[in-house]
């Protein structure tokens, strides 16, 4: 019988690597050949991965696999920390100096890692602004008018902070550094998104991070925790608008296209299916061809929809309306997940919807296509 140790061999290199490897080396300047340590970021603990010598020169090298975006923590001691995001097969390359670990360095080969730094570096510069001002206030030489501006500053540059990270995960919603960046915090008490309404963006970026990574514990522990916050809102009564069918609306007033403002309030009279969507969900994509021929059945009998974007860029808004030929009124503040109207409405997933008979009333919130068609047709001919 003919043997074939080649092919022995290549089949023993592949069942020995399940997931692809990754790379991650570089230089510590005045290291004086210490060690250096790789441990992963786990959801509730950290394990140690691997430990390396670094050489005269300073480098250090560690190889391993995984099976997705994993974080990782580069560490000489417990006060020198360097954070990392790599992917499967990525090769980093970092470059730093021992005094400055973890505080100044490059990386580069790792989108995850760059993107970690930069909102790490984002941060430091916002809470050095931020303790300044702390060290301001608490001079007792300054008046109170000054206290009032020094409040008034401090609090603007939180709430810049809070814009700059909703912006970066909203234009990063399938990469985990976006999950990085939704637990940043300004202390040990505040996070950067803190409000209640920022619950929405935890739930849009896990969603999203689902459909990518669904095994990594990190996306389902998102997942869960947007889930147990939104309960806590809920259970507190901070936003429990709308809880309840047959009763009146809270009036809305936004720009259509066109940049005409268009009232809720003006449709009275009719039956009216206020719909909340976005260009960016899918599910409200999926829907709105049978909510037009929903409209095109019932608009000639005193039927109208109008409909809410929480899209946060225009000319995506514009483009999927045009694209998507959408015939009824369609509003939007572009502010989402700023939007008011959509916490007046308490307005927790997409798409959403709401019946008002010609009253003003509602009368049924959320119904499928099928308990559409019937309550629009009952309620026209009430």
């Amino acid at each position: 019988m003919k043997k074939y140790p080649w092919l022995i061999f290549l089949l023993l290199l592949f069942s020995c690597s399940k997931y692809p490897k990754f790379q991650i080396e570089g230089i510590v300047v005045n290291a004086k050949q210490g060690k250096i340590y790789l441990d992963e970021q786990g959801v509730e603990a950290i394990s140690p991965v691997d430990s390396v010598k670094i050489n005269k020169k300073g480098s250090f090298q560690f190889k391993g696999e995984n099976e997705y975006p994993k974080f990782y923590n580069l560490h000489i001691d417990k006060n020198k920390i360097l954070p990392l995001l790599v992917a499967p097969g990525e090769k980093v390359y970092i470059k730093t100096d021992l005094e400055a670990f973890g505080k100044d360095y490059t990386v580069e080969g790792s989108e995850g890692s760059i993107q970690i730094k930069l909102l790490n570096e984002h941060l430091t510069d916002i809470k050095l602004k931020l303790d300044s001002i702390r060290i301001l206030y608490m001079d007792p030489s300054i008046t109170k008018e000054k206290q009032n501006e020094l409040s008034a500053e401090y609090d603007s540059i939180v709430e810049d902070q809070r814009k700059f990270t909703l912006q970066f995960v909203l234009s990063h919603l399938t990469s985990m550094a976006s999950l990085y960046a939704l637990y940043q915090k300004l202390d040990d008490k505040t996070f950067v998104l803190y409000k209640n309404r920022d619950i929405q963006i935890l739930k849009i970026t896990g969603a999203a991070l689902d459909t990518v990574y669904p095994e990594s514990p990190h996306v389902k522990a998102l997942l869960a925790n947007a889930a147990s916050l939104e309960e806590q809102v809920y259970s507190s009564g901070l936003r429990n608008l709308m809880q309840y069918a047959d009763s009146e609306f809270p009036e809305i007033a936004l720009p259509d296209a066109e940049g005409d403002t268009i009232r809720l309030s003006s449709l009275k009279g009719k039956v009216v299916l206020l719909s909340f969507w976005a260009s960016w969900d899918k599910n409200s994509t999926y829907l709105n061809p049978y909510l037009i021929e929903i409209y095109k059945q019932f608009n000639s009998r005193n039927f109208e929809i109008y409909q809410v974007s929480l899209d946060y860029k225009r000319e995506s808004w514009i483009q999927a309306i045009e694209y998507e030929e959408l015939p009824w009124i369609n509003v939007s503040d572009l502010s989402y997940p700023e939007s008011v109207t959509a916490g007046n409405y308490n307005v927790q997933s997409l798409p959403a919807n709401y019946l008002i008979n010609k009253s003003g009333v509602i009368v049924g919130k959320n119904l499928s296509v099928s308990e559409l068609n019937s309550r629009v047709s009952d309620l026209i001919s009430e």
